[in-house]
């Protein structure tokens, strides 16, 4: 794994501004196919396979349940960009 190293950027939030996130853009943005039940889903995984998972998800920059649904968008799902929007609470 590469290191970045950002000590001589001096604005991150400019230079963020250009990059995609997994942020919804406010709380009342309405979401593609809203009216549509979500449902969960699980999945078991071996404990070094979740491990690797997380590894590859954690330097793509995103959640494991983005990264899973990118790679099924990959394989030809209809995920929209709705669905891999990060829904968590932010911390303060």
């Amino acid at each position: 794994m590469v290191k970045k190293d950002l000590g001589a950027v001096g604005d991150l939030a400019a230079l963020a501004k250009d990059y995609p996130t997994q942020r919804a853009p406010s709380k009342t943005a309405s979401r593609a196919g809203e009216g549509e039940p979500v449902i969960q889903f699980s999945l078991s995984l071996r404990k070094s396979l979740r491990k690797q998972l997380m590894l590859l998800a954690s330097d793509a920059d995103m959640t494991m349940r983005a990264f899973v649904l990118n790679a099924l968008k990959d394989k030809g799902l209809d995920v929209q960009p709705d669905d891999v929007l990060d829904l968590r609470k932010e911390r303060p």
